[in-house]
């Protein structure tokens, strides 16, 4: 009697050794096709096994046959197949995109920062950014209103009655001081040019560890050239219940002369001032502090009380005439300087050609200035200056006298002898 194939008996060393065949190919279909077709494909060798009860060498010539019996639909489900592996592969290059995107608009500061161009919003606001020249040091500054106002920080101008400003094209301005608040370290400076005001951005949006840009002009006229750009990321915001400011703190280090220089974010609106730093910090009086101590000073009566004034006062005495001479340079009001020298000096030379010896003066700052016990009206001066000379802030020291006269009510200087110091040594300035 034949046995019948529900009888027989069921070959598990071939389901053993099909278990691992597929175990060692799994990993080769999955590339081919997809893991799911893989499984699909070993499940019905399994059902086909058990249920025909054949040994599994019979069990493959079978299923070719069978293949062979479906060839009609066979080519239509291997399109199928491929389709369905290459949308597998590109929903997941799609998804692994899409991630790398995310951690990109969170480093940026989200979706809205990714359509800005780094470069295009540094090249924009260079346009807006100055030198600023202070008495005992130099800084930066931006504009932030049409009209020729400036922002950068007190420190920056504290011992300086009349600050000069430095455009990004190296020609320069004597600025006037309007309002300042020393305990804030900020100051509005106005000048007769006008620059394209920079956009304010709000802190309070910053994300944690977004890129900002910190923009200035670094050890001032020792390095020459334009603004310069450092990027770091937002550590944190700081509250200063003394000072009363928010600030911006990132790892981007602030260097000496980028004090008063905007912090922007990838988009170039302004979210700080730079003010200080240290070996790998920087901080930045936030936009929101800014805003909000611009319009204290606009309403206090005190806003001027801490600006450094010049006084001039040339008819009091043969002194008083030298020294309002060299704070007419310092203002550049060289009109009014000229006015003070005498024909006997001036011999026949018109305003507009002797202002030309004075173009590059950026600025002159009076270190002794007195009496000569020896001889009547003549004043012992000495002094030093700098020059913008091609971008580059040129420092010269002179020293030397003038003789002033009375000539009908008014003191003029009438002649001098002043002469530059090579490479003065310390106790020169003493």
């Amino acid at each position: 009697m034949i046995r019948s194939r529900l009888n027989r008996p069921i070959d598990y060393k071939g389901l053993i050794v099909l278990f691992f065949i597929y175990y060692a190919f799994r990993t080769i279909l999955s590339e081919i096709f997809t893991a799911v077709f893989a499984d699909i494909l070993f499940a019905i060798m399994i059902l086909a096994l058990v249920k025909k009860r054949v040994h599994i060498r019979r069990l493959f010539s079978e299923f070719l046959i069978f293949l062979y019996s479906l060839r009609r639909y066979f080519l239509g489900a291997m399109i199928i197949l491929i389709l369905t592996y290459i949308y597998s592969q590109q929903t997941e290059q799609i998804a692994a995109l899409n991630e790398k995107i995310s951690v990109i608009e969170e480093k940026l500061g989200g979706s809205e920062r990714l359509v800005c161009s780094e470069k295009d919003s540094i090249m924009t606001v260079k346009k807006s950014v100055v030198r600023v020249v202070g008495g005992e040091g130099e800084g930066s500054g931006f504009a932030i209103q049409e009209g020729g106002y400036l922002l950068t920080n007190f420190h920056v101008i504290e011992f300086e009655p009349s600050p000069k400003v430095v455009f990004p094209d190296n020609t320069f301005q004597s600025a006037e001081v309007l309002m300042v608040d020393k305990i804030a370290d900020l100051a509005i400076l106005k000048v007769e040019r006008n620059l394209p005001p920079l956009n304010w951005g709000d802190p309070k949006l910053l994300n944690p560890a977004e890129e900002l840009l910190a923009i200035g002009f670094p050890l001032g006229g020792d390095l020459i050239g334009e603004a310069t750009v450092n990027k770091g990321a937002l550590s944190g915001r700081r509250k200063s219940k003394d000072v009363g400011v928010e600030y911006i703190q990132t790892d981007a280090e602030l260097i000496s002369g980028m004090s008063g220089g905007p912090m922007v974010n990838i988009c170039g609106e302004v979210v700080g001032v730079n003010t200080m730093g240290l070996s790998g910090l920087g901080l930045a009086i936030s936009s929101d502090s800014i805003r909000e101590k611009w319009i204290q000073m606009s309403l206090s009566e005190t806003a001027q009380e801490d600006i450094q004034r010049i006084t001039f006062d040339p008819d009091a005495s043969a002194l008083e005439a030298v020294r309002a001479f060299y704070n007419y340079l310092k203002a550049r009001k060289l009109e009014k300087a000229f006015e003070l020298l005498s024909d006997n000096f001036k011999k026949g030379y018109k305003f507009t050609t002797w202002k030309a010896g004075y173009d590059s003066l950026l600025d002159t700052s009076v270190l002794v200035i007195k009496e000569d016990p020896e001889k009547e009206n003549r004043i012992l001066v000495k002094l030093s200056t700098s020059d913008m000379v091609d971008g580059e802030i040129v420092y010269k020291f002179f020293e030397g006298y003038w003789d002033v006269r009375e000539n009908v009510n008014r003191w003029e200087l009438w002649d001098a002898e002043i002469k530059e110091v090579t490479d003065p040594d310390w106790s020169w300035f003493y």
